[in-house]
């Protein structure tokens, strides 16, 4: 995944919304399946972003940044509020830069 792609994307996040592990794939020019090592990737070179990153159901990955209780309480203190341990999909933002508006969404 191109460096500059992936924190131009991560740069366009704001607080307060999310993106999912493909979706910001996608937006960095990648295919959804590139999903699988982006965590890692923003563990090695972190952003001060990378936090808006969550899984395609709004829940926090058990392995997120290595720390999902930090990913969590800073987007609580973005003002995301989490229902049933998920962040609602009309704060999500899709690799075209659309709000996401189903709750159904189950890529990744």
């Amino acid at each position: 995944m191109d460096p500059d792609r992936l924190r131009a994307v991560l740069d366009a996040l704001p607080a307060g919304r999310w993106m999912s592990y493909a979706d910001v794939a996608v937006a960095a020019g990648r295919e959804p399946v590139a999903a699988r090592m982006l965590n890692q990737r923003l563990i090695r070179d972190p952003h001060p972003n990378a936090h808006r990153v969550l899984k395609s159901n709004g829940t926090v990955a058990p392995t997120a940044l290595k720390d999902p209780e930090g990913v969590r309480s800073r987007l609580e203190a973005e003002g995301v509020v989490f229902e049933d341990g998920r962040a609602p999909q009309s704060a999500r933002l899709r690799a075209d830069g659309t709000q996401a508006t189903t709750t159904g969404d189950t890529d990744g």
